[in-house]
């Protein structure tokens, strides 16, 4: 913990971070993304919740790790030198710098890029009829591999098998399909930025949102009077607990002799009678982070995702009970009735958040129209008329890229704006206002699109290139744009412009990629990804060309049912809002519908529950003196947690023993 300074950076100059923060954190994003690299691809077996995953949330377990290394560091340098050592502001640019070079390296781009570019060559064989059906509309510059040759290209076999005896690398083959994605990404990364500027100031000021993963990096980093985070005995007890949990579990995996303490349950395993049993797939998964992160929320945001996630059981029951014949959602543990009224909740939520912030809208659009004297966006990534005409622009440019990979305009238009402005933007404010620390929604763009028309309507002309955006984007769009308003939030904190974190993240992405092309293409052809992790090179790259051939050969008649439940979910959406803003007891929270029956909210629903049940506890009986009592206890909760994380991702890469399951992602 840093002691105050002499001269704090509080007036936001921008001499308030140093040339060289900026060198050191190009240094440390190239180390994040080889720890990532090598951490999720050959350390980690699968994909969530049986693997510590090292960069798949926003905040990724190693940017903690390295960050924790330059705080003892820096201790170290205040005692020899204090000149030399960095400040809070200068801690916090190096540390958003690594979260996005973290995410760039997993799910936010590399993980699922290069493992899908490659998948449909490899995994296509004469019974799926991908060659003949697929490949004639794919185009040459998307892929590395020839579109009008047969299935497992050298390029594609070398990927999934290894490299033999005297063979290399084919870096050439890569150069144009990686510069057209990257130069599709860059676009969606600036557009994604143009977008946290627009929203940042009617979230952080307008509506106060807590930012729940903001505050354990402020306290690490904190050097305010007064602030002793890590001499804080309650802390301490906090942190404790998830490291005696998950050393005695990692201790039973490596020797069974040790009794474990279980942290996953399924219903199932107690429910085994219908209705019961139709449920779909409920967990009980004891998450110390998560209730940790709850305990910082308002009580009506936790109690809305354990209790939606129970009412959406209940109607998997009722509709059992019923004789209802179920049908689940196209690649998303959920029943198509949950998926709609999810997709309704969104499309809700977009249109109440609009309206409720309609005063904001207004000075925006009057920055980026005209020439006015108030200047709201003094301190922000760029200028609202920079955002606004950059967003226009780089949306356009997305849709262009489209276009010429083989998806007409208006079918483009359709679904990146449903993505960007519907599911980016929800999912955004689910880290801004929850603090999920993995984002999976129970919808795609295509599943909007058949609330007008069907799937088969898009014809195999926009499926081919659509399955790769699906499986490299929308399908788990762990994006970078919640990570721009948490460092929006954090420079707030810690008294440095926003302009000056811009500047760190723009260096962090262009480094970030190249280095984790770079690793990640040594690591895969080197090793082979048919031994690497399971999600990413044999799970995952199938699914979307086996769906897309499903769409084409399925029945094309449209179904009303998806409509139905959209209608129902957007006009629920629509009653909580009202509520809420009428009522200010009311508990149930319209991203807790939403997002309550995603894989997040299976995952975490428990927890969330656990959280709940301690902060009203606490509220109830101490008040708001006993949750500040109490705050650093549940704080040392999250810190205990992602600590035990990275001591056991390092202990399963130097051993190559299984570890304990530790639910962070």
């Amino acid at each position: 913990m840093a002691e105050p300074e002499p001269n704090p950076t509080s007036d936001k100059s921008p001499s308030g971070v140093r040339a060289r923060t900026y060198a050191l954190g190009v240094v440390c994003v190239v180390l994040v993304v080889l720890i990532v690299g090598y951490g999720e691809l050959v350390a980690s077996r699968g994909g969530s919740i049986d693997a510590i995953l090292l960069g798949a949330s926003h905040m990724p377990p190693s940017a903690i790790g390295v960050l924790i290394i330059l705080l003892f560091g820096n201790g170290i340098l205040r005692r020899i030198n204090p000149v030399l050592r960095l400040r809070s502001g200068e801690l916090a640019v190096i540390y958003f710098m690594m979260v996005c070079g973290a995410l760039l390296a997993s799910f936010g781009l590399t993980a699922e890029l290069l493992p899908n570019l490659v998948g449909v060559n490899y995994y296509a064989n004469p019974s799926n009829g991908w060659v003949t059906t697929f490949f004639p509309h794919i185009k040459s510059w998307l892929v590395p591999w020839d579109p009008h040759g047969p299935e497992r290209q050298f390029v594609a076999r070398a990927f999934y098998e290894g490299l033999h005896f005297g063979e290399a690398i084919p870096w050439a083959a890569w150069l144009v399909p990686l510069a057209a994605w990257t130069a599709f990404a860059f676009l969606f990364f600036f557009l994604s930025a143009c977008l946290a500027t627009l929203v940042r100031k009617q979230w952080v000021d307008g509506e106060r949102l807590t930012f729940p993963l903001v505050q354990l990096p402020l306290e690490m980093v904190s050097e305010k009077p007064g602030d002793r985070f890590l001499e804080n005995k309650l802390m301490w007890l906090g942190l404790a607990i998830p490291i005696l949990l998950h050393t005695v579990n990692g201790l039973h995996k490596m020797y069974p002799a040790v009794p474990e303490l279980r942290i996953f349950f399924w219903f199932s395993e107690f429910l085994v009678d219908r209705p019961w049993r139709d449920m779909m797939w409920t967990p009980v998964v004891v998450s110390i982070s998560v209730i940790g992160f709850s305990y910082l929320l308002p009580l009506e945001v936790s109690f809305s995702f354990w209790f939606f996630l129970l009412l959406s059981r209940f109607q998997d029951v009722m509709g059992s009970w019923l004789g209802y014949t179920f049908i689940n959602m196209p690649l998303y543990p959920a029943r198509e009735y949950i998926g709609y009224q999810s997709v309704g909740a969104f499309v809700a939520i977009v249109v109440s958040t609009l309206w409720l912030g309609r005063s904001h809208w207004r000075r925006v659009l009057a920055r980026a129209l005209t020439s006015t004297r108030d200047r709201p966006d003094t301190d922000e990534f760029m200028s609202y008329r920079t955002a606004f005409w950059g967003g226009i622009v780089s949306f356009a440019l997305m849709i262009v890229w489209l276009s010429a990979a083989g998806v007409s305009a208006p079918v483009a238009a359709f679904m990146l704006g449903t993505f960007i402005f519907v599911l980016v933007l929800v999912l955004s404010r689910c880290v801004s206002e929850v603090g999920l620390l993995m984002l999976q929604p129970v919808f795609r763009p295509m599943d909007v699109w058949a609330v007008f028309t069907t799937r088969a309507s898009l014809g195999v002309a926009n499926l081919a290139p659509l399955a790769f955006v699906n499986a490299i984007v929308m399908r788990d769009p762990r994006t970078l744009m919640p990570s721009f308003l948490d460092a929006m939030k954090t420079a707030d904190g810690v008294g440095v412009r926003k302009k000056t974190f811009a500047l760190g993240i723009a260096m962090a992405i262009v480094v970030g990629v190249l280095a984790a092309y770079l690793i990640e293409l040594y690591i895969i052809y080197h090793r082979g990804g048919l031994q690497l992790n399971s999600w990413f090179f044999l799970a995952n790259p199938p699914l979307y060309w086996n769906e897309a051939k499903a769409i084409l050969d399925g029945p094309k008649k449209f179904d009303i049912i998806g409509p139905s439940w959209f209608t129902v979910g957007a006009a629920f959406t629509f009653f909580l809002y009202a509520m809420r803003t009428r009522f200010w007891w009311w508990p149930f929270h319209p991203l807790g519908y939403a997002m309550g029956a995603a894989w997040p909210g299976m995952v975490y629903w428990s927890s969330f529950l656990v959280g709940w049940a301690c902060k009203s506890l606490i509220l109830r009986y101490g008040g708001v003196r006993g949750y500040r009592l109490f705050r650093p206890f549940f704080l040392g909760l999250i810190f205990g947690e992602f600590i035990a994380a990275i001591i056991w991702a390092i202990i399963v890469a130097w051993l190559r023993v299984s570890g304990p399951m530790i639910p962070i992602s």
